[in-house]
């Protein structure tokens, strides 16, 4: 229990300071789950369809569409998926272990992402 709340602190700090410090943005809220679900023919911005993969509790294909996204060095990938870590860190406990998204997948994808856009948390620890 211990482990899991310390792994939630750690999450919520890193957000808050990478959108506070290096971002120089308000951390404001999670990505909003009930935002209007992308199309078949309107993908949408990717805010957007990762909080439909999150309400339809497909973590890891959020995942893999985020990186896909930083790779190709969109702009709004660092703020979408630092709102997608926020959000999933909000999730039960219970609801990431049915996901197969352990509350440590989080954390190390979250330290990912922020790499990618040449952030380095390491100090952090």
């Amino acid at each position: 229990m211990y482990h899991q709340d310390w792994l939630m602190r750690q999450i919520e700090s890193i957000s808050r300071f990478v959108f506070s410090v290096l971002l120089n943005k308000d951390p404001g809220s999670t990505i909003q789950l009930t935002e209007e679900a992308p199309t078949a023919g309107n993908r949408g911005p990717l805010a957007a369809q990762l909080a439909a993969l999150v309400q339809a509790e497909r973590f890891c294909a959020a995942e893999d569409l985020l990186y896909e996204a930083a790779a190709q060095g969109d702009p709004e990938a660092l703020t979408a998926g630092l709102r997608f870590y926020q959000a999933l860190n909000e999730l039960p406990d219970e609801t990431l272990e049915r996901c197969s998204f352990p509350r440590d997948e989080i954390l190390s994808g979250l330290r990912e992402l922020c790499a990618a856009y040449g952030y380095d948390l390491s100090a952090l620890d």
